[in-house]
């Protein structure tokens, strides 16, 4: 008999961190959405007023939020995809939260865009992917995985920024993208489809260096059908998309670097800095150019010079970086939105009017801020909002004032459960009891009842916890586990608070402590494995508290561990599908192998437990109806897609 698990989250009145790393509006501008260095994706409302609330927060990912875009034509499925420092992507319904499609591939994507022809392509569309690798990828955008990529015939090399050319005259698609070292590159969409479906070598068609290095944006003017914008942090230009002929160049001021920019109308852009400022240009045509006879004897070309029309401001010492975008919308409610995701979790949206015009004296108007907002914002909005968990606990003498948790587990055999905060400190309190008492707001026997207790061993960050008894009758059940940022690992007693050993690893913070597999037999085989963020693997023994291997020559991320009970070895896969083979006796490197050599040596072995994470949260019933609900085989892993509703109602307590 299956049984079912149902996620409960339990807010305090902070809000959880949210450091906005992408941010987008859905086409309908109905919704916010937003990715996080955190990982978590959270989707706000937005009224027709431009009011913002947040509404839900989607668990998924486990890296940091690198680009966001949509996934399908928005108004037949509401979808948008996701990617993440570590190569997972994401494809996630923002009306229902819910996690449609998922995969991790090697690769990091710095920049999405979805592309359907219906009248010329089959399937849901294509994902136009570019980021820390060659040229650009093509994605589909149902199954996410590779379908084929745009290549370069020379100068190829990583790409900055692209944008999907639709050209109403010549009804031809094309794709434009500058390079990492300023080359600009066309590839024609519409007359690659048959090449994609047969796997076909698709090469650009034009190119040309523009010697613009370090480039932000680049956006074709569908108004004029001539004009392309292209943004580098130092200045923005305007070419002519005819022949890629220079017609403007702006600086930027001292101090400022551009991020960013947008096509507002005909002859008028948006360009904003990194520092959340923006400013709106109208273009002017200043006749032809005023330098003498070009030394090629062709014609002198037009030129345009810039005058800017308006600008808006930022809140005064704001240090924290900035994403913003652009929304143009040609559908009701009509809005020009220029939007800004901060670090410190802020959104802030100006609605740009129609009509532009400078003040009298000639001098740019200023346009302000028409919303702003961030999580915290809602839960002060509602003061009838419970405490968090252990809330409670932060006033008490121990000096717990400031915790903010920043790891736990729950041991259910023992209804304990144990918070690793951002000042070493662990709280052990117990679990069931103390959130029954918070849900029902039973001050009383928070304050008077509830025994709990402080280990304090860490003095940086606790990132991971383990109770390995609680899956393993083979560790001691008093053994707790836990690891920080400073590469400290420390077993303690639970019953007593008491430190039995500490491992000092003098690597990087600990990510993941995991424990040996069933079929490990290493004597009274006690032995945990604890990853590293510099990639290295540490074999624990317990019992006799030693470390037995320090595994650091792993170039790429750890994903996969698995023990040789036979031969007494520790296997390492990492995500360039490589593999380490180390003697845990000697801790010496005995093999390192890449490509078929390292398949096949994982699966001869596949029947030895695999060390991974626990699953942090069950996967949505909507995400296994789907074909492939978790990560793809080549993650090792899966994780849960979960959403968290972040609407609450005046009368919140009273139905609880």
């Amino acid at each position: 008999m299956k049984v079912s698990l149902q996620a409960v989250a339990v807010w305090g009145k902070i809000a959880p961190s949210h450091s906005i790393t992408a941010i987008m509006i859905t086409d309908d501008q109905q919704t916010i959405v937003t990715g996080s260095q955190e990982g978590q994706i959270c989707l706000w409302d937005l009224s027709s007023e431009l009011k913002i609330s947040s509404k839900e927060i989607l668990f998924g990912h486990t890296a940091s939020v690198t680009c966001l875009a949509k996934a399908r034509e928005f108004e037949k499925q509401p979808y948008v995809v996701s990617a993440t420092e570590n190569g997972e992507m994401c494809v996630w319904n923002v009306t229902s939260g819910q996690c449609i499609e998922n995969a991790k591939l090697p690769y990091r994507h710095t920049a999405i865009y979805y592309y359907h022809c219906s009248f010329r392509m089959t399937g849901e569309g294509w994902l136009l992917c570019c980021g820390e690798y060659q040229d650009v990828l093509i994605i589909d955008a149902k199954s996410l995985d590779v379908l084929h990529a745009l290549s370069s015939s020379q100068s190829s090399d990583w790409i900055n920024c692209m944008c999907i050319v639709h050209s109403a005259r010549i009804q031809e698609d094309s794709l434009v993208a500058v390079s990492v070292t300023g080359v600009l590159k066309v590839w024609d969409l519409s007359s690659s489809l048959n090449c994609v479906q047969e796997r076909q070598s698709v090469c650009e068609k034009e190119s040309k260096s523009l010697e613009c290095i370090n480039c932000q944006a680049v956006r074709f003017c569908t108004y004029t059908e001539r004009l392309l914008l292209v943004v580098s942090s130092t200045c923005w230009q305007v070419y002519d998309y005819c022949d890629f002929s220079l017609l403007c160049t702006e600086f930027c001021k001292n101090g400022q670097c551009f991020a960013g920019g947008e096509v507002l109308a005909a002859y008028r852009l948006i360009i904003w800095t990194e520092d959340g400022h923006s400013y709106i240009y109208q273009l002017l045509n200043s006749g032809l150019s005023k330098s003498t006879y070009p030394a090629d004897g062709k014609v002198l070309k037009e030129t345009v010079y810039p005058q800017i029309l308006c600008f808006t401001g930022v809140e005064e010492n704001k240090f924290s970086p900035f994403v913003m975008g652009f929304m143009n919308e040609r559908k009701e409610p009509f809005y020009k939105i220029l939007f800004s995701g901060e670090a410190s979790g802020r959104i802030t949206l100006w609605h740009v009017p129609d009509v532009l015009v400078s003040t009298l004296d000639g001098s740019p108007r200023e346009i302000p801020i028409t919303a702003t907002w961030t999580l915290q914002d809602n839960f002060d909005k509602y003061h009838l909002m419970s405490e968090g968990i252990i809330d409670h606990l932060c006033a008490s003498k121990d000096g717990i004032r400031s915790a903010v948790v920043s790891s736990s587990v729950y041991i259910p055999s023992l209804d304990k459960l144990v918070c690793g905060c951002e000042n070493g400190k662990i709280l052990v309190t117990q679990g069931l009891k103390t959130a029954r008492a918070r849900l029902l707001e039973n001050r009383s026997l928070l304050k008077d009842n509830l025994p709990y207790k402080v280990l304090d061993g860490h003095s940086s960050r606790v990132t991971c916890l383990l109770y390995p008894h609680d899956r393993s009758v083979r560790f001691d059940p008093s053994w707790l586990l836990s690891g920080s940022q400073d590469s400290i690992v420390i077993c303690w007693d639970i019953f007593t608070g008491g430190i039995l050993h500490q491992f000092s690893l003098q690597s990087g913070p600990v990510v993941e402590l995991l424990r040996s597999p069933e079929n490990y037999r290493l004597k009274d085989h006690s032995i945990v494995c604890c990853v590293c963020s510099d990639h290295s693997v540490a074999v624990l023994h317990l019992q006799k508290r030693v470390c037995l291997l320090h595994a650091r020559k792993h170039l790429f991320p750890v994903k996969k561990i698995k023990f040789d009970p036979v031969e007494n070895l520790l296997i390492v896969g990492c995500e360039d599908d490589s593999v380490y083979i180390w003697e845990i006796e000697t801790g010496t490197l005995e093999r390192h192998e890449t490509g078929e050599t390292a398949k096949a040596i994982l699966m001869s072995i596949e029947d030895s437990e695999c060390l991974v994470a626990d699953t942090l949260l069950p996967v949505s019933q909507e995400s296994k109806r789907n074909k492939n609900a978790g990560y793809k085989p080549s993650s090792s892993y899966k994780h849960g897609m979960v959403s968290y509703n972040l609407n609450h109602t005046e009368k919140s307590s009273d139905k609880v």
